[in-house]
């Protein structure tokens, strides 16, 4: 700086005059250029994401070797420079405009919600798991279903020195099935005719009853223990599908949420660069001009390279995000569109609802689908274990049946009979079976004592899922509102460095200030304003979380209702 302007002073014909001129010409471009400076930074408009990157200027990362004869040259370019500001502006407020234009491609979160639903390969996985369950559960009780049966069969037999041929003709019809108290029955119609046969021909009409006492019985609900089976398997799918539903509601979220957070940072960095950008050109002005060393403006250079740099970054993560946006959406169509994204999410702060324990833990035991489906869970272990205690009683079986029949030598005698109440018989007949193992039921006995273990088991997971779920609310719940105080002090910390930079800026008007002020306070405003985003989306975050800590998640986004004392997913999600 001493050694540029000692060669001005040593060329000037005047020293007066040229110290006059040095002075006026220092004050007038100090007064011009950091005006431009700072309407480029009071900028609100915030520019779309760019594809493609300017490159630094050769003249920009070269500082030129001959200031003095340059100078007059500079000066006759100074206009192009203020045209090249300009531009620059006039191509950000065009982009922005272009993301608020049709050329965008918007995305409205209850619309965004929907594509999910009908696209993501995890949700359609568990709502067919469901439907399978579901018809599983309905035909479970195809058990007690009766049957219709029947049988007609002929005989023929040939003995030795015999003039006729012995014959059985045996016919059967009836209706047979099982009751939900464990009793088999069986009515129907028997006809058994002989010709030429020393065996008597007999016609039936009756019913017989079997009523398991023990095994297979009422006890332990084994009559209709594969219902219950059945009914909890649909009532886990279910709770499996809304957890499904839950995280990627969620994960959808922190997704959309972390697009906007890269979109605006991408944006931030834009305008820090296109700033230092400006900068470089005001130093590189002064530095030909003799008022700027060497040194100070490889600093002004190098401070733009690592800005460039910085959105460079920024661009990146802002692809990656975009893309990790479209393929949780799962769309072909909005994956190879090829327009920018653009979304407008809700900036509005909600407030958060504190709950006490017991509150927290009715809310969960109604409501969230991980504590409801590790309590399916431990129902659908306490069903095997009751079935294992059921095989293991002994069978004790209690028969009974009445009708009428009958018999004669005749086929044709005994048919005429059986048409005559008077002739005909009246049957009543009664027993006992039982089927006792020998050595108490050794493998049912094991597979109790196994079963037992695994239930407490369910059980022990299940308090702990309770512990945890009420755990990690109250973390979330404070940390919500260290981020709420945090973001707060971070909007102070903005409109300070705002204000600190606006008034570097009238300072340098005055000559009282330097580039290494500008970017230093330039960099700690790009910082607050990051710290600022950053809490809004971690806030966003978390009051998803809480939500689903709560289990009101879907039922708040309108997937779920309350009806009838139970949990109601709306139709398009329990059906094609």
């Amino acid at each position: 700086m001493i050694e540029a302007r000692t060669t001005l002073f040593s060329q000037s014909v005047r020293p007066f005059f040229a110290i006059l001129f040095f002075v006026f010409f220092t004050v007038f471009a100090q007064a011009q250029d950091s005006t431009e400076i700072l309407d480029s930074i009071q900028q609100t408009q915030m520019p779309q994401v760019l594809d493609s990157i300017d490159q630094i200027p050769d003249s920009i990362a070269q500082p030129p070797q001959e200031p003095i004869a340059q100078a007059e040259e500079t000066l006759e370019s100074q206009p192009l420079q203020q045209q090249d500001s300009e531009q620059i502006e006039e191509t950000l407020q065009q982009e922005n405009a272009a993301l608020l234009s049709n050329d965008s491609l918007f995305i409205d979160f209850s619309e965004a919600i929907d594509i999910i639903i009908a696209n993501n390969i995890d949700i359609q996985e568990a709502k067919y798991n469901w439907i399978a369950q579901s018809e599983a559960a309905t035909g479970s009780y195809g058990e007690f279903e009766p049957h219709l049966t029947a049988r007609a069969f002929s005989e023929k037999g040939d003995a030795p020195n015999t003039l006729f041929s012995e014959t059985r003709n045996e016919y059967k019809v009836g209706v047979q099935g099982k009751a939900p108290t464990g009793t088999e029955y069986n009515i129907g119609f028997n006809q058994t005719s002989y010709t030429h046969s020393e065996y008597t021909s007999e016609l039936y009409f009756g019913g017989e009853l079997r009523q398991h006492v023990l095994k297979g019985g009422p006890l332990f609900y084994a009559s209709f223990n594969n219902q219950r089976a059945a009914k909890i398997q649909k009532e886990l799918a279910l709770q499996k599908y809304r957890e499904t539903l839950s995280g990627i509601l969620e994960k959808f979220c922190e997704t959309y949420w972390e697009f906007y957070f890269s979109q605006q940072t991408l944006l931030f960095a834009e305008k820090s660069s296109a700033v230092a950008k400006e900068i470089v050109e005001d130093a590189r002005k002064r530095y030909e001009l003799g008022m700027l060393s060497q040194l100070d403006y490889q600093k002004a250079v190098a401070e733009y390279s690592d800005r460039e740099s910085a959105r460079l970054d920024a661009l990146d993560k802002l692809r990656n995000a975009r893309l990790a946006l479209l393929l949780i959406l799962s769309s072909q169509e909005l994956v190879r569109d090829p327009r920018p994204i653009a979304i407008t999410p809700n900036l509005e702060l909600d407030s958060t609802a504190i709950l006490d324990s017991l509150t927290f833990i009715d809310s969960i035991s109604i409501l969230h689908p991980s504590y409801l489906a590790q309590h399916a869970e431990v129902d659908l272990r306490t069903t095997a274990l009751d079935k294992s205690k059921n095989n293991f009683l002994p069978s004790v079986d209690l028969i009974g049946n009445y009708g009428i029949r009958s018999r004669d030598k005749n086929a044709e005698v005994a048919r005429s009979k059986f048409k005559n109440k008077n002739n005909r018989q009246s049957v009543f007949a009664y027993g006992i079976e039982i089927d006792v193992p020998l050595f108490a039921n050794l493998d049912e006995r094991h597979q109790i004592a196994s079963n037992k273990a695994s239930v407490r088991a369910a059980r022990s997971r299940l308090a702990l899922i309770q512990n945890q779920l009420y755990e990690e609310y109250r973390i979330l719940q404070q940390r919500a509102t260290e981020l709420r105080n945090q973001w707060q002090l971070s909007k102070t910390a903005v409109a300070y460095h705002e204000k600190e930079l606006k008034e570097e800026f009238k300072k340098m008007e005055l000559g009282k200030s330097n580039y290494h002020l500008i970017f230093d306070m330039e960099d700690d405003l790009r910082q607050a304003q990051q710290r600022h985003l950053e809490c809004m989306k971690l806030l966003r975050v978390i009051d998803i979380r809480l939500v689903r800590a709560t289990g009101k998640l879907l039922m708040q986004n309108g997937f779920e209702s309350w009806k009838d004392g139970k949990i109601t997913l709306r139709k398009e999600l329990l059906h094609d």
